[in-house]
This record gives C-alpha cells, structure tokens and sequence, in this order.
C-alpha cells in the first residue's frame, strides 16, 4: 500500500503559486483598511512570511528546512492554540511527511502523519473560514496529495480541496482584476484543475476560457488553449508558472 507515494516537488510548486494569492489578498486587504498610527498588527497578519521559505524547501526535498518551518509553527501554537495559520502550514509538513513515510514503507508512520495533518488542516479551516492564508496552503498541499491516493480517499479529499478554491474565489471575486497574472492564472488553473479531476469538465471548460479572456498574451492562455484541445480524460496536471518553478 503506497499513499501519498507521489507526493514530492510538485506540493511545493504548487504552493508557491498559489501562496501568491493569498499574498495578493491581504494587500488588497490592507490597502483598504485604514491606516491607524502604532497599532499593532495581528500577530498572524504575515505569518506566510515567516515559514514559507523553510516549507518550500522542505518541499523540495531539504528536510532541514521543513524541519525548521515546523518547529517555528509548533512554537507559535505552544502560545496560541488557535494560531489557525501556524495550524495549517504545520499540517501541510505532517502531510508531506506521511508521502516520505509511505515511500520507505513506515505504513503506520505514514497513517498517523496523515491523519494529524489532515486533523490540523481541517482544524484551521473550522477556526478561521475565510482566511485566505489558511485556504491556500490547505488546498496547495491536498491537490497534489489527493493524485496519490487510492480512489477510496481521493474524492472526499478532492471535494474538501474544491471548497477551498471555490471559497477563494468568492472572496475575491470583486477583486480579479487587482490580484495580476500571478496569482490569477494560479487561480484559474487550480480551479480548472478540480474540476476537471471530479468530472466536472464543463466547470473545467468555463475556468479555461476565462483564463484565456482574462490574460490573453499568458503562458497561462497558452497552457489553457493545449488543454482545451485535449480530451477531457487525458491525464493534465497543472504545475506553478513563475521565475521561481524554472
């Protein structure tokens, strides 16, 4: 039994595109609340900022810095349980973990890494909703996973992931045009890309064009187009387009 057999580079390319709109958002965010001389920020305001760099590695294959981004999210929790987006990112790494687990045979490791980062995950989400911090590395870390998984627990990991973007989206509906090429061709994509792996192929359809309407002279468009003109079975995945994937 492999789980999670596949899980390697690909979280963190996904990650880092997709990381990218949750950053776009809390500056939109931000820009349009207003400004208050020496008030300090909620301590989870940035927090992205102070883990990815160690969780991409880590994804990467340095288990040094996953370490280090896990130990830095474990700290936080120790003083505040509810810390939603420590709770995710250190979710993330216990997935990634479970895939190494499972790749050398620790079968129960493997298991229990699973179902802790799941916990953890599922958890963050319950706690703070609408934050996008906490929406995109979830989704980021179980699309790629989900790939991995017998179809017993695929669909249900799938569906989970779907409401995450799909959430996404709708928080940031109103603002397409603010959040640029970045983080919109990783939004489209992504939600092209669930889609497509549930059967909703039309759902699918409706994201590619609109990727092609929204960034016409993209390497997005052109990647849209390609799987426009493939069949909808045809195995498609979508990988990070960005100076920080090539």
């Amino acid at each position: 039994m492999k789980i999670l057999s596949k899980v390697k580079t690909k979280v963190g390319l996904l990650a880092l595109g997709l990381i990218a709109v949750s950053q776009v958002s809390q500056s939109i965010s931000q820009e349009q609340s207003p400004v208050v001389a020496d008030t300090k920020p909620k301590p989870d305001a940035r927090f992205d900022h102070t883990v990815r760099e160690h969780f991409f590695s880590g994804f990467e294959g340095d288990a040094t810095e996953l370490a280090k981004g896990m130990k830095i999210c474990e700290e936080v929790l120790a003083k505040e349980p509810k810390h939603a987006e420590a709770m995710v990112w250190l979710g993330g790494g216990q997935v990634f973990q479970s895939g190494q687990h499972f790749n050398k045979g620790r079968i129960a490791e493997g298991m229990k890494s699973w179902q802790e980062g799941i916990k953890n995950m599922d958890k963050a989400s319950e706690l703070e909703p609408d934050n996008i911090g906490v929406l995109i590395p979830r989704a980021a870390v179980l699309l790629p996973a989900s790939r991995a998984l017998p179809a017993t627990m695929r669909t249900p990991v799938l569906e989970g992931v779907l409401k995450n973007f799909e959430h996404v989206y709708a928080l940031q509906k109103d603002d397409l045009g603010k959040i640029g090429e970045h983080p919109l061709g990783e939004l489209r994509m992504g939600l092209a890309d669930i889609y497509r792996l549930l059967g909703k192929n039309e759902k699918s359809r409706e994201n590619l064009e609109s990727v092609i309407r929204e960034l016409p002279d993209s390497e997005y468009a052109t990647e849209a187009k390609k799987w426009l003109e493939s069949e909808p079975k045809a195995k498609l995945v979508h990988n990070c387009i960005g100076c920080h994937s090539k």
